[in-house]
Protein backbone atom coordinates (compact mmCIF):
# COMPACT_ATOMS: atom_id res chain seq x y z
CA UNK A 1 0.00 0.00 0.00
CA UNK A 2 1.26 3.44 -0.93
CA UNK A 3 2.32 5.80 1.84
CA UNK A 4 -0.30 8.54 2.10
CA UNK A 5 -3.29 6.38 1.17
CA UNK A 6 -5.10 4.07 3.57
CA UNK A 7 -7.25 1.68 1.55
CA UNK A 8 -9.90 -0.64 2.94
CA UNK A 9 -11.97 -2.82 0.62
CA UNK A 10 -15.16 -4.28 2.03
CA UNK A 11 -17.56 -5.84 -0.48
CA UNK A 12 -19.01 -3.13 -2.71
CA UNK A 13 -17.17 -0.29 -0.94
CA UNK A 14 -13.61 0.97 -1.31
CA UNK A 15 -12.65 3.38 1.45
CA UNK A 16 -9.62 5.55 0.66
CA UNK A 17 -8.29 7.90 3.30
CA UNK A 18 -5.70 10.56 2.52
CA UNK A 19 -3.19 10.27 5.35
CA UNK A 20 -0.26 12.45 4.38
CA UNK A 21 -0.70 15.24 6.89
CA UNK A 22 -0.64 18.15 7.31
CA UNK A 23 -1.87 18.98 3.80
CA UNK A 24 -2.47 15.51 2.32
CA UNK A 25 -0.57 16.57 -0.79
CA UNK A 26 -0.41 13.94 -3.52
CA UNK A 27 2.83 12.29 -4.52
CA UNK A 28 3.24 10.66 -7.91
CA UNK A 29 3.03 7.25 -6.24
CA UNK A 30 -0.30 8.18 -4.61
CA UNK A 31 -1.66 9.35 -7.97
CA UNK A 32 -0.73 6.09 -9.64
CA UNK A 33 -2.29 3.95 -6.92
CA UNK A 34 -5.55 5.92 -6.94
CA UNK A 35 -5.71 5.77 -10.74
CA UNK A 36 -5.20 2.01 -10.63
CA UNK A 37 -7.99 1.60 -8.05
CA UNK A 38 -10.36 3.65 -10.17
CA UNK A 39 -9.64 1.99 -13.50
CA UNK A 40 -9.03 -1.57 -12.28
CA UNK A 41 -11.13 -1.87 -9.10
CA UNK A 42 -11.73 -5.09 -7.20
CA UNK A 43 -14.47 -7.09 -8.88
CA UNK A 44 -17.09 -6.49 -6.19
CA UNK A 45 -16.42 -2.76 -5.73
CA UNK A 46 -19.09 -0.26 -6.77
CA UNK A 47 -18.31 2.88 -4.75
CA UNK A 48 -15.03 4.58 -3.89
CA UNK A 49 -15.27 6.82 -0.84
CA UNK A 50 -12.46 9.37 -0.56
CA UNK A 51 -11.98 11.17 2.74
CA UNK A 52 -9.03 12.61 4.65
CA UNK A 53 -7.22 12.51 7.95
CA UNK A 54 -6.39 15.73 9.75
CA UNK A 55 -7.66 19.26 9.28
CA UNK A 56 -7.05 19.56 5.53
CA UNK A 57 -8.69 17.59 2.73
CA UNK A 58 -5.98 17.96 0.06
CA UNK A 59 -3.92 21.06 -0.63
CA UNK A 60 -2.59 19.95 -4.00
CA UNK A 61 0.41 18.05 -5.26
CA UNK A 62 3.70 17.27 -3.64
CA UNK A 63 6.39 19.69 -4.78
CA UNK A 64 9.35 17.33 -4.86
CA UNK A 65 9.44 16.70 -8.64
CA UNK A 66 12.61 18.04 -10.24
CA UNK A 67 13.81 18.45 -13.81
CA UNK A 68 11.86 18.30 -17.05
CA UNK A 69 11.17 14.57 -16.91
CA UNK A 70 10.22 14.61 -13.23
CA UNK A 71 7.81 17.51 -13.62
CA UNK A 72 6.21 16.01 -16.70
CA UNK A 73 5.84 12.65 -14.99
CA UNK A 74 4.13 14.32 -12.02
CA UNK A 75 1.81 16.32 -14.27
CA UNK A 76 0.87 13.18 -16.19
CA UNK A 77 0.09 11.33 -12.96
CA UNK A 78 -2.20 14.16 -11.85
CA UNK A 79 -3.96 14.23 -15.22
CA UNK A 80 -4.58 10.51 -15.12
CA UNK A 81 -6.25 10.74 -11.71
CA UNK A 82 -8.60 13.42 -13.07
CA UNK A 83 -9.44 11.29 -16.11
CA UNK A 84 -9.89 8.15 -14.02
CA UNK A 85 -12.44 9.78 -11.71
CA UNK A 86 -14.61 10.72 -14.69
CA UNK A 87 -14.21 7.48 -16.64
CA UNK A 88 -14.17 4.95 -13.79
CA UNK A 89 -17.10 2.58 -13.48
CA UNK A 90 -17.02 3.28 -9.73
CA UNK A 91 -19.20 5.96 -8.21
CA UNK A 92 -16.76 8.35 -6.54
CA UNK A 93 -18.00 9.97 -3.32
CA UNK A 94 -15.80 12.61 -1.69
CA UNK A 95 -16.02 13.87 1.88
CA UNK A 96 -14.45 17.32 2.33
CA UNK A 97 -13.63 18.13 5.94
CA UNK A 98 -11.14 20.97 5.48
CA UNK A 99 -8.97 22.90 3.05
CA UNK A 100 -9.05 21.86 -0.62
CA UNK A 101 -6.63 23.59 -2.97
CA UNK A 102 -5.62 23.14 -6.61
CA UNK A 103 -5.59 19.44 -7.45
CA UNK A 104 -7.53 18.89 -4.22
CA UNK A 105 -10.43 20.93 -5.59
CA UNK A 106 -10.24 18.77 -8.71
CA UNK A 107 -10.79 15.63 -6.62
CA UNK A 108 -13.96 17.27 -5.32
CA UNK A 109 -15.23 18.85 -8.52
CA UNK A 110 -14.69 15.77 -10.68
CA UNK A 111 -16.27 13.34 -8.20
CA UNK A 112 -19.78 12.03 -8.72
CA UNK A 113 -21.01 13.16 -5.28
CA UNK A 114 -19.33 15.50 -2.82
CA UNK A 115 -20.37 16.33 0.74
CA UNK A 116 -18.55 19.18 2.47
CA UNK A 117 -18.26 20.46 6.00
CA UNK A 118 -19.07 24.08 6.77
CA UNK A 119 -15.41 24.24 7.85
CA UNK A 120 -14.16 23.40 4.34
CA UNK A 121 -12.53 25.99 2.11
CA UNK A 122 -11.65 25.91 -1.58
CA UNK A 123 -9.04 27.75 -3.63
CA UNK A 124 -6.80 27.65 -6.68
CA UNK A 125 -3.49 29.05 -5.39
CA UNK A 126 -1.43 28.55 -8.55
CA UNK A 127 -1.70 32.22 -9.54
CA UNK A 128 0.19 33.15 -6.36
CA UNK A 129 3.15 31.26 -7.85
CA UNK A 130 2.70 32.95 -11.26
CA UNK A 131 1.34 29.71 -12.70
CA UNK A 132 -1.71 29.24 -14.92
CA UNK A 133 -3.30 25.93 -13.79
CA UNK A 134 -3.42 24.11 -17.11
CA UNK A 135 -4.87 20.86 -15.78
CA UNK A 136 -7.53 22.59 -13.71
CA UNK A 137 -8.72 24.48 -16.77
CA UNK A 138 -9.38 21.25 -18.68
CA UNK A 139 -12.39 20.51 -16.43
CA UNK A 140 -13.34 23.54 -14.34
CA UNK A 141 -15.25 25.45 -17.08
CA UNK A 142 -17.54 22.43 -17.60
CA UNK A 143 -18.47 22.48 -13.90
CA UNK A 144 -18.74 26.21 -13.08
CA UNK A 145 -18.77 27.95 -16.48
CA UNK A 146 -16.06 29.81 -18.38
CA UNK A 147 -16.30 33.16 -16.57
CA UNK A 148 -16.31 31.67 -13.10
CA UNK A 149 -13.39 29.42 -14.05
CA UNK A 150 -11.42 32.46 -15.20
CA UNK A 151 -12.21 34.46 -12.08
CA UNK A 152 -11.50 31.66 -9.63
CA UNK A 153 -8.12 30.79 -11.13
CA UNK A 154 -7.06 34.36 -11.95
CA UNK A 155 -7.69 35.65 -8.43
CA UNK A 156 -6.86 32.56 -6.38
CA UNK A 157 -9.52 33.69 -3.93
CA UNK A 158 -10.65 31.34 -1.19
CA UNK A 159 -14.34 30.51 -0.91
CA UNK A 160 -16.43 28.56 1.53
CA UNK A 161 -18.47 25.37 1.21
CA UNK A 162 -21.74 27.18 0.56
CA UNK A 163 -20.19 29.01 -2.37
CA UNK A 164 -18.76 25.71 -3.61
CA UNK A 165 -22.26 24.27 -3.47
CA UNK A 166 -23.71 27.24 -5.36
CA UNK A 167 -21.06 26.79 -8.06
CA UNK A 168 -21.78 23.07 -8.39
CA UNK A 169 -18.54 21.78 -6.90
CA UNK A 170 -20.29 20.02 -4.01
CA UNK A 171 -23.75 18.52 -3.52
CA UNK A 172 -24.37 19.10 0.17
CA UNK A 173 -22.96 21.14 3.05
CA UNK A 174 -23.33 19.95 6.64
CA UNK A 175 -21.95 20.84 10.05
CA UNK A 176 -18.59 19.23 10.90
CA UNK A 177 -20.07 16.87 13.49
CA UNK A 178 -22.57 15.52 10.93
CA UNK A 179 -20.14 15.15 8.02
CA UNK A 180 -19.07 11.55 8.44
CA UNK A 181 -22.54 10.18 9.15
CA UNK A 182 -24.10 12.10 6.25
CA UNK A 183 -21.42 10.91 3.83
CA UNK A 184 -21.94 7.34 4.97
CA UNK A 185 -25.69 7.78 4.33
CA UNK A 186 -24.96 8.99 0.80
CA UNK A 187 -22.80 5.93 0.19
CA UNK A 188 -25.55 3.62 1.43
CA UNK A 189 -28.11 5.38 -0.81
CA UNK A 190 -25.92 4.68 -3.82
CA UNK A 191 -25.28 1.08 -2.81
CA UNK A 192 -29.05 0.58 -2.50
CA UNK A 193 -29.49 1.17 -6.24
CA UNK A 194 -29.19 -1.72 -8.72
CA UNK A 195 -25.53 -2.36 -9.43
CA UNK A 196 -25.68 -1.54 -13.13
CA UNK A 197 -27.46 1.81 -12.81
CA UNK A 198 -24.76 4.21 -11.59
CA UNK A 199 -22.08 3.00 -14.05
CA UNK A 200 -24.61 3.47 -16.86
CA UNK A 201 -25.48 6.95 -15.65
CA UNK A 202 -21.79 7.85 -15.68
CA UNK A 203 -21.48 6.60 -19.26
CA UNK A 204 -24.56 8.52 -20.35
CA UNK A 205 -23.15 11.70 -18.83
CA UNK A 206 -19.97 11.48 -20.93
CA UNK A 207 -20.88 14.28 -23.30
CA UNK A 208 -18.51 15.52 -25.98
CA UNK A 209 -17.18 18.08 -23.48
CA UNK A 210 -15.97 15.36 -21.11
CA UNK A 211 -14.57 13.25 -23.92
CA UNK A 212 -12.64 16.33 -25.01
CA UNK A 213 -11.52 16.88 -21.41
CA UNK A 214 -9.60 13.60 -21.61
CA UNK A 215 -7.74 14.71 -24.72
CA UNK A 216 -7.19 18.22 -23.36
CA UNK A 217 -5.74 16.81 -20.14
CA UNK A 218 -2.94 15.04 -21.97
CA UNK A 219 -2.24 18.17 -24.00
CA UNK A 220 -2.13 20.23 -20.80
CA UNK A 221 0.53 17.98 -19.25
CA UNK A 222 3.29 19.42 -21.41
CA UNK A 223 2.15 23.00 -20.79
CA UNK A 224 2.04 22.51 -17.04
CA UNK A 225 5.40 20.75 -16.96
CA UNK A 226 7.03 23.49 -19.02
CA UNK A 227 5.57 26.29 -16.90
CA UNK A 228 6.61 24.54 -13.69
CA UNK A 229 10.12 24.02 -15.03
CA UNK A 230 10.48 27.66 -16.04
CA UNK A 231 9.34 28.76 -12.60
CA UNK A 232 11.68 26.32 -10.88
CA UNK A 233 14.57 27.75 -12.88
CA UNK A 234 13.70 31.20 -11.58
CA UNK A 235 12.81 32.79 -14.90
CA UNK A 236 9.17 33.58 -14.15
CA UNK A 237 6.02 32.12 -15.69
CA UNK A 238 4.51 32.31 -19.14
CA UNK A 239 0.91 32.50 -17.79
Amino acid sequence: MTTGLKIVHSGALLRVELSREPGNEFTEEMCKELTSLLMEPPQTARVLLLRSAGDAFCTGRDGSARGASGMRSMALALAEVNIAIVFSSLTVVVEVAGDAAGFGVGLVGLSDVAVASTAATFRFPEVKASLAPALVLTWLPYVVGRRQAFWMTATGRSFDAYEAQRLGLVNEVVEPEALRSRTDEVVQDILATPGTVCPQIKKDLLSSDWLQMREDSYAAVDRLALRSLVLADGHGGDG
